[in-house]
Parts: C-alpha cells; structure tokens; sequence
C-alpha cells in the first residue's frame, strides 16, 4: 500500500466552485477501483478568512490537494489521466504517512471536515543534513505543534519520491486542521483564547522551532476544506 500526493491547479476557463465541483462529484467513481483511500483538499470560499495564513514562494500555489491511498505507485499513471481531465497541471509525490493526532468525529467521510485543514509543503535547509532535519521534526518539533497549537488533526507525510522528474524538492508535507475561528483569531489557532499572555507565549515557542528547521523562503502554507471521500 502507497499513499500518494497530488497538487491540482484547476483550469483557467473554470471557477474554484466549478472545479471543487467536478473534483467531489466526477474523481470518486472514476477512480474507485483503484483506491483504498481518497482526501480531497479544496483552497474554496470556505476558506477565505484564512487568507492571512497562506504563504507561496511557488506561485500560483495549487487549488487543491489530493491524498489517496493505492495497492502500488503504479497505479498513478491512471490516476493522473483522471485527474488531468479536470486540472490544467498536476505534481505527484509518493509518501510515507504518520498520522499524529486524528479527530475522525470532526472529518466524517463524504462532509466537510470541521474547521479547516492547512497544508504545508516544506523543502530542507541547504545548511541542514537530511538526518538532522528529520530528528528535530519528529522528536522535537512535533511535541511543540501539539501543544502550542489548537489542531485536532495532525498528519506527517515524509516525501519518499517526486513523480515527475522537474517536481519541487520538498522533503515534507504536513497537514493540520483547526477549528473555523482560528481562521481570523490568533488566540484560538495558538490555543490560547483569552489569554493574551499565552498567545504571546505558545507563538514564540513555535515560531523559535520553526525557525531551527524551516526556510521560510522555500515553504507553501495553503488553507483548505477538507473532505475524506473514502
């Protein structure tokens, strides 16, 4: 079994709402014998108080993200004619998941997942080694999201190999959902409503070990609605 990452940048001619649209409704049966799991990520209305939020050093950012799960890699190249029936450009990565936090009473198959999901596509520091990058994302960093954080889902996917050869060199995709307020209301994303002390305190720690293992110049945050198909 392999899960696979798909950016999606809808076409010129279509709507956001017309692309989510065909994304929901048209991707599930056609590609239903081939998965065992299916995440489809939309950058919607939905989602527009979390403007803030969004970073993009690889501009345009996609208007989707799509996670599946399938028997073998080789099973992308069907997936792909599929998906580039309704996107103008596609980006795949095969990835290995570990799924930290998962409130699944908040993200029920075919609704929309409470809150939002935020997706976070990270490449490593030219400065760090690959084993250092990885000992302080797992065994120090984690904890730190956790707790300084209002998240209720919490999924590491480490990237194992692009799927086409002139793909970004991302190291890391992450994926975190909050409740709807913490959107527009730092206090909540940084689980500290009303208290401002906090807020100033969970942010700085954060922030202090991002900064050890992120190049903010290399990294796409992208706000989401999310909806587990299958």
């Amino acid at each position: 079994m392999e899960k696979l990452a798909y950016q999606l940048w809808k076409k010129e001619s279509a709507s956001i709402e017309q692309f989510k649209s065909e994304l929901l409704t048209s991707i599930p049966p056609r590609l239903d014998s081939l998965l065992s799991e299916l995440q489809i990520n939309i950058s919607d209305q939905d989602v527009e108080p979390a403007t803030a939020l969004a970073q993009s050093n690889y501009p345009p950012p996609p208007n989707a993200i799509i996670f599946i799960k399938v028997k073998s890699y080789f099973d992308s190249n069907q997936v792909e004619i599929e998906l580039l029936k309704f996107a103008e450009k596609i980006q795949g990565f095969v990835v290995s998941e570990s799924i930290i936090l998962n409130d699944e009473k908040k993200s029920q198959l075919g609704k929309r997942a409470e809150g939002f999901s935020q997706i976070v596509f990270l490449e490593k520091p030219e400065s760090m080694s690959s084993f250092d990058w990885f000992h302080h994302w797992t065994n120090h960093h984690t904890k730190i999201a956790i707790e300084t954080q209002s998240n209720f889902i919490y999924i590491q996917n480490t990237v194992v190999r692009p799927l086409k050869e002139d793909a970004t060199n991302f190291i890391a995709i992450i994926e975190e959902c909050f409740p709807e307020e913490a959107m527009a209301d730092s206090e909540v994303f940084y689980n500290a409503k009303g208290d401002e002390e906090m807020l100033q305190r969970n942010a700085k720690i954060m922030m202090d070990s991002c900064n050890q293992f992120i190049d903010f110049n290399k990294i796409e945050v992208i706000p989401t609605s999310r909806y587990r198909i299958i």
